[in-house]
């Protein structure tokens, strides 16, 4: 790939700064890249001494798509052996904040996939097949970064505009009928407030009276963005009466 400053340079590049790329490639229309890290010691993690290398363990991990194409990183993880005799850990892998333990998309990947189900939203079965993953890990990716979102109430704050719809969660299949989520969005900056399982006018009450009790007096406009006769429509109009 040239010399190690090219490869610095091009991990920099991709926002991979304690990486290099070793290498790239293109496989079914797929960006393969082969990194590691600027790492030269590894000290164990559990009592800080300076081990030695134990060969490398490759890792596959699915990361920000480049150009519109997806992305595969594959990680030559070092590792490493403990020669402290009182030390409990013999052995180790180099880890990353950007590539947790066992995981088969990068945290940035994650985010982003959890990012726009909230702001564009996106669907969870759109995502994984643009990230090239199941459904299962791009739908855990939301709860891991979505979940302490929203239950902190200050994604209420300075929301007027409430924004009703609802979305396929799971097709109809020989073993379970169509599932459907309500979704609950701030109008004004596109941004995904809750979801919540099932597709009534019950729903929409039942979520509205669970909010504080200060976020009913700043919403000026609430409403469905499907059809004006929707269930979902008929009860937010309703319960904004009640406010």
């Amino acid at each position: 790939m040239g010399n190690g400053s090219d490869a610095v340079g091009v991990a920099a590049l991709l926002g991979m700064h304690d990486f290099v790329v070793t290498a790239q490639t293109e496989r079914d229309g797929e960006v393969w890249l082969a990194i590691e890290t600027t790492t030269t010691r590894l000290a164990c993690p559990s009592c800080g001494v300076f081990g030695v290398g134990n060969g490398r363990r490759r890792v596959l991990v699915r990361d920000l798509p480049i150009a519109g194409r997806p992305t595969v990183l594959v990680w030559a993880k070092r590792t490493g052996r403990c020669q402290e005799t009182l030390c409990e850990r013999s052995s180790w892998s180099e880890t990353s904040s950007l590539i947790s333990p066992r995981a088969s998309l990068t945290e940035r990947a994650r985010r982003e996939i959890c990012r726009r189900v909230g702001e564009e939203l996106d669907s969870v079965a759109e995502l994984a097949r643009e990230f090239g993953v199941g459904w299962a890990t791009a739908h855990q990716a939301v709860i891991d970064h979505g979940d302490p979102l929203i239950e902190h109430d200050g994604r209420l704050e300075h929301v007027t505009g409430l924004g009703v719809d609802e979305h396929t969660f799971q097709h109809a299949n020989a073993a379970r009928r169509t599932q459907m989520v309500t979704t609950f969005v701030d109008i004004d900056r596109g941004r995904l407030l809750d979801a919540v399982p099932g597709r009534s006018g019950d729903v929409v009450r039942d979520w509205v009276k669970a909010q504080p009790f200060w976020w009913a007096d700043q919403i000026r406009v609430a409403g469905s963005t499907r059809s004006p006769v929707t269930p979902q429509r008929s009860a937010t109009c309703s319960q904004k009466r009640h406010w």
